[in-house]
């Protein structure tokens, strides 16, 4: 589990106050071009070969990495492993985590073997690097690798938490908001939850909805509540897909909108959610749409399913 952190890039526009015309001399077709990126590309590996062979840890990450995707050379998950490994063993943390995933699932590499999977990712994670405290918290969290700690587990997402990484965030703050492995806390679940929000987590935007529309662990604001679930539904979560489905049908918090309200459960069944299939179901039996309305509803289906 590589966490990704997102990057931010700028573009600026230039207006030009006359016609400018394209220069066509000296322009290579796009299958020489094509061309010479293979080239450079294998020539950026072979240099990565070589800096990894000659103990560049950073350069046997990226190889492993290389070899794990099949970015730029065939997969290859027997060479990730060994370059994962070699890196692991000189104390690379990123490498030791993703030492510890290969151990957990194998890929026909090794026997499955989650105490090894633990004991690479407790060492990674002792380094402080964000990816091995959360998988430490998933292992405790299911029993992975050592017996099920719920308290041990909210530790490491919390570690996870702190350092900004949006999952762990969101776990901690079910957490609170349970009281499993920690006293529970809505101030504080929805407090964490908000910072997971703040990063674009479909599942915490739910979540931090469906408090603000009850007044949980803070001020009541269903406006605030709605736009929360409507955009992790947007996202395509199919709770808050459901939800929303259920919002429309009901005539809660919205006006009433039988077509919207099937739109959003013909998408939320679509990814398997059961309140959505249900409702379908309940709309179908009571036959509450006309074939123009089945057709709007699915068009508007559509039209939600191509911005998320």
């Amino acid at each position: 589990m590589k966490p990704y952190l997102p990057l931010s890039l700028a573009a600026a526009l230039m207006v030009l106050s006359s016609p400018v015309l394209a220069q066509t001399s000296g322009v290579q077709s796009p299958q020489a071009v094509a061309d010479q990126n293979v080239k450079a590309e294998t020539q950026d590996m072979a240099t990565l070969q070589l800096q990894a062979a000659a103990g560049d840890i950073d350069a046997q990450v990226r190889l492993a990495d290389d070899y794990f995707t099949g970015n730029g050379i065939g997969q290859d998950y027997a060479q990730a492993f060994e370059w994962y490994k070699k890196a692991a063993n000189a104390g690379n943390p990123e490498a030791q985590t993703e030492l510890a995933l290969m151990y957990a699932k194998g890929y026909d590499v090794v026997p499955v073997d989650y105490k090894e999977a633990l004991r690479w990712t407790r060492i990674a994670a002792e380094q402080g690097y964000v990816g091995a405290e959360y998988n430490l918290g998933v292992a405790y969290d299911n029993g992975l690798g050592v017996t099920a700690d719920l308290m041990t587990a909210f530790s490491w997402y919390l570690k996870a938490a702190e350092q900004g990484y949006d999952i762990a965030q969101f776990n901690v703050g079910t957490m609170y908001e349970l009281g499993q492995g920690v006293l529970a806390d809505p101030v504080q679940a929805r407090a964490w939850y908000q910072k997971a929000a703040d990063q674009g987590n479909a599942p915490a935007r739910y979540n931090l909805g469906n408090m603000y529309i009850v007044g949980k662990g803070g001020e009541k604001d269903a406006a605030k509540g709605l736009a929360l679930i409507e955009a992790s539904a947007r996202q395509g979560f199919p709770l808050a897909q459901s939800r929303m489905a259920g919002f429309y049908y009901a005539g809660e918090n919205v006006p009433q909108d039988k077509v919207k309200a099937y739109a959003w459960a013909l998408l939320a069944a679509g990814d398997g959610d059961p309140d959505g299939e249900n409702l379908m179901k309940t709309m179908d039996g009571n036959h509450l749409l006309s074939e123009a309305d089945m057709r709007q509803a699915s068009d508007l289906a559509d039209t939600y399913a191509s911005a998320q």
